[in-house]
């Protein structure tokens, strides 16, 4: 089974060059241009759920793919996580100001002021992902996420980064990435998050779900 991961559209964040974390800017004309292009890219891939994070940029890309591939409804994740890696402070400011590739560095695990580290990002992200590979058996999923989330999907299909080769990720807007669901690395499999994650109401957004759980969410997302 494939699983097809896509980065959002472009936003006037994007292409000012700007950090923009979970600030929540919207499609600007060149991302829905662009959104419109991936649609045409993903008519002969046999897609049959779109799951979003819940931003705005994602959830328009997701739309404007959804309309045109005739999907009558997006999946949108609740809560935190596949909600973009928050940068605190240096949200809005410009990437020329900001090392970028020591704080996306997965073994130096860099703190943003106020915001999230590499493996904080991470421990919701693989976790959630560690939950949804029982249901890649039984639909062929597109994922449209936000940059660094995708940064942690690519490795929960491809295997954690080797040192120093963490920011080598093409993360252009709208690029489409396809993945074998059959293939996740055991060490992804086996990874355990920390529990320092924050609360998510009443459920930690990094814990492992229990069978019972999954199966519920399993048949939620399908329509059951």
């Amino acid at each position: 089974m494939k699983a097809y991961v896509l980065m959002h559209g472009q936003t006037d964040f994007d292409a000012e060059g700007r950090i923009i974390g979970t600030s929540d800017p919207e499609l600007n004309e060149t991302g829905r241009v662009q959104s419109q292009e991936a649609a045409k890219n993903l008519q002969s891939k046999g897609i049959n759920m779109i799951l979003s994070s819940p931003q705005k940029r994602t959830m328009e890309t997701a739309q404007i793919i959804a309309t045109a591939l005739g999907i009558d409804e997006i999946k949108i994740t609740k809560g935190l996580k596949l909600y973009e890696r928050a940068f605190g402070s240096l949200e809005g400011k410009p990437t020329s100001e900001v090392d970028m590739f020591a704080l996306s560095s997965w073994f130096g695990n860099a703190a943003t002021p106020d915001g999230e580290t590499v493996r904080e990002t991470a421990n919701r992200v693989i976790a959630y992902m560690n939950n949804m590979v029982k249901i890649f058996r039984t639909k062929t999923m597109l994922l449209v996420v936000p940059e660094h989330v995708l940064r942690v999907m690519y490795w929960f299909f491809t295997g954690l980064p080797e040192f120093g080769k963490e920011y080598i990720i093409d993360s252009s807007n709208c690029k489409l990435y396809e993945f074998d669901t059959d293939n996740i690395p055991v060490e992804i499999k086996d990874y355990q998050p920390v529990t320092n994650t924050p609360a998510e109401d009443d459920n930690d957004p990094g814990r492992l779900l229990s069978q019972s759980e999954i199966d519920a969410l399993i048949a939620e997302l399908s329509g059951g």
